[in-house]
């Protein structure tokens, strides 16, 4: 194959030769990196229809432009809505290529033409605002808190929070005036590998985590308290040794929550099936039937070797969902399988309550997911669409400064021919679970609507190359999604972004987020708030960064010199100077926005700000209030502060580009989610929130 070929084949794969690192120098992937990676992308999607493709995505009172063949050309269109209403006609000419005339009913159509047909996708112009959820309520902006899920504690939790406790935060936040309550992903993992915990690395976006479920969603206290009990005297000693710990323990306390959980199922639903379950099951179908045969499946492998772990080293046979020998591992298996069933309805009940919780106690957004980037190649979703996935490739980035071989996620993301040839059903299958209970729903990595980073496997990061997908119709999906279920969407746009995606996210309604480390001018000053985007959700930081405590104290690059996580040439003392002149820097900024005049009094002349900041590790608690309310004032249409920021905790949930050192998505909060937001510093926090918002 001559290099031309090659790069035919890459284009129309949608795969960049070239990239641009933050540096802004060029790079070229190698012919041998793109050979590898057209091995798995060309093994998606199937040869191009001569018709229609299975949707057409386009916007509300647009034309839409249609690709068909010769000899329908001049046929008629009939749309039948999903409103029931019918609309007929002759395509237009659009630039001499035929076309629909505009709708203005958003919604998914059946559109026939001559022998064709196909699904027509309707989106709104963009997402629901903020301000359209809050309904012209209040006189102020609206704010929310930012909980890690795992991170709550109740009493009798096992070890580990759960959605129960979610709603008890969703209650008490709305108290104190939160119209939002962003959490950590929910998604469902591996009941068979209980020590893969990260939030991020699912087995499936589509279902939920069973290990947060809360058993008081269907069950009385002295019900699960029974059954714990007849676990015998070990399981109750553990579970209070898991509960009392500062960090969680996940195999131990995963493996103690699913047996309260076997035993709740054996001892109550297997008497006596609720009709409800029952409805459930019907409803959510071949997606459900599928995840829990797959977990069934999982479990019998992984108790067989070490490959049994991965599906891609099962049988042959066991490796298709439809296969004859899966229906029968199914029916010889159904206690089990139904046993996965019930864990997902309990799950699906717990997150249904916190959300009433939410909305009930007054939230006007309510709870916001969080839909994680991408899904492990080995897990159920994979699995069951593997068409639809690039099973045979993993996303990352690219090297930088930071990291200078890269990063490789260990997750896979969609196949952008998979995803045309099923007619997008994947990827709006994904963004409606992420939406099925909530106000909102926070994109990770939302830069992957564009471009993700692909690496073929069992090669480097540096061996990658960026793969493009079709955003204008993702977004466009996306916005159509958020408008059915009335929910404002957040997109994580931090990192590398390209020069028109801000653009054509805000276009569509996509929020960004803002975080006060990076609110930065080219000179290094800190923005003031007025200057924040209008589009996006101002935060203190994330999950991913250092707490305002932390980074205040250096906590974060103790962590990074403790664990030799420094790009080449730097160490800690280059670390700790650079530090220095940012707490200055942030400092005279906070300081700047306290001491400015007031609105009436624009001749008076300013004070100079004090510039020099608290020095000691109480100081830190002042830097955090006044971020607190530095970060309120911003002109964002909404601001989140996370828990760890409203307690002044010194420790970030997780430290990127570390899987041992760091407890990764283990840290429980100092005390119960009852009495969490009662501190004298909480509520002098909350204070700050509710003043910055309203100025």
């Amino acid at each position: 194959m001559n290099n031309r070929d090659l790069v035919d084949r890459a284009r129309h794969a949608g795969l960049s030769m070239r990239w641009r690192d933050a540096a802004g120098q060029i790079h070229r992937v190698s012919n041998e990196s793109v050979r590898r990676l057209l091995a798995v992308l060309e093994g998606h999607g199937g040869p191009a229809a001569a018709g229609l493709p299975p949707m057409v995505v386009t916007m509300v009172g647009q034309v839409t432009p249609l690709v068909l063949s010769e000899n329908t050309q001049a046929a008629d269109f009939r749309i039948e809505m999903e409103t029931g209403e019918v609309m007929e006609g002759p395509l237009r000419r659009i630039r001499g290529r035929p076309a629909l005339p505009p709708l203005r009913v958003c919604g998914y159509h059946r559109v026939s033409i001559g022998p064709h047909a196909t699904t027509l996708a309707v989106a709104p112009q963009a997402c629901p605002t903020v301000g359209a959820r809050m309904d012209g309520a209040g006189s102020g902006r609206p704010w929310g808190l930012g909980a890690q899920v795992y991170s709550l504690r109740t009493p009798g939790d096992g070890g580990m929070g759960h959605l129960g406790a979610v709603a008890t935060l969703a209650r008490l936040a709305a108290a104190r005036g939160a119209d939002a309550l962003a959490i950590s992903p929910v998604h469902a993992m591996f009941a068979a590998r209980v020590g893969q915990y990260s939030p991020y690395s699912p087995s499936t976006r589509l279902f939920l985590n069973v290990l947060l479920a809360d058993p008081l969603a269907v069950f009385d206290t002295a019900t699960v308290q029974a059954a714990g009990l007849r676990n015998g005297k070990a399981y109750v000693d553990t579970v209070r040794m898991l509960e009392d710990a500062p960090l969680i323990d996940w195999p131990q306390a995963a493996t103690r929550r699913y047996e309260l959980l076997r035993r709740l199922y054996d001892e109550r639903i297997v008497p006596n099936p609720p009709a409800e379950l029952a409805q459930f099951r019907t409803i959510h179908g071949a997606a459900l039937e599928q995840h829990a045969v797959f977990e069934t499946l999982h479990a019998y492998f992984t108790t067989r070797g070490g490959r049994g772990g991965d599906w891609r080293r099962w049988p042959l046979a066991m490796r298709r969902p439809d296969s004859p020998e899966v229906a029968r591992f199914a029916y010889e298996f159904a206690h089990d399988v139904s046993f996965h069933v019930f864990v997902q309805w309990l799950a699906a009940r717990s997150m249904e309550q916190a959300c009433g919780a939410a909305r009930a106690a007054g939230m006007r957004i309510g709870l916001v997911a969080d839909m994680a980037v991408g899904v492990d190649p080995t897990g159920s979703e994979c699995w069951a669409r593997q068409q639809e996935f690039l099973v045979g490739a993993s996303i990352g980035a690219p090297p930088d400064a930071l990291s200078p071989v890269g990063q490789d996620w260990g997750l896979t993301t969609f196949s952008p021919a998979g995803l045309q040839a099923g007619g997008y059903r994947a990827f709006i299958d994904t963004v409606r679970a992420g939406l099925a209970h909530g106000g909102g729903l926070r994109i990770d990595h939302v830069m992957a609507l564009e471009r993700l980073w692909i690496i073929p496997q069992g090669g480097t990061s540096a061996e990658g190359a960026y793969l493009s997908f079709p955003v204008r119709d993702l977004m466009r999906l996306v916005a159509l999604e958020a408008a059915r279920a009335n929910a404002i969407v957040i997109g994580e746009d931090l990192g590398t972004v390209t020069a028109s995606f801000r653009a054509v996210a805000q276009k569509h309604g996509i929020m960004g987020m803002n975080v006060l480390f990076f609110e930065r001018t080219p000179q290094g000053a800190f923005k003031p708030p007025g200057a924040w985007s209008t589009n996006a959700t101002a935060m203190t930081t994330t999950h991913d960064l250092p707490t305002v405590a932390g980074w205040w104290q250096g906590t974060d690059i103790d962590w990074r010199v403790k664990l030799g996580q420094m790009a080449p040439g730097v160490d800690g003392v280059t670390l700790n100077e650079e530090r220095e002149n940012d707490r200055t820097a942030l400092w005279a900024a906070m300081m700047a926005q306290r001491d400015a005049p007031p609105p009436a009094a624009r001749t008076t002349r300013r004070k100079s700000p004090a510039t020099k900041p608290p020095a000691t590790a109480d100081g830190a608690a002042k830097v955090v209030d006044e971020a607190i309310g530095f970060v309120a004032r911003a002109s964002c249409p909404l601001a989140v502060i996370p828990v760890e920021d409203l307690l002044g905790l010194n420790e970030q949930p997780n430290l990127p580009g570390t899987t041992t050192g760091h407890p990764n998505w283990r840290r429980r909060y100092p005390g119960m989610t009852a009495t969490l937001l009662s501190g004298v510093a909480a509520r002098r926090r909350f204070g700050r929130l509710r003043a910055g918002r309203s100025s």
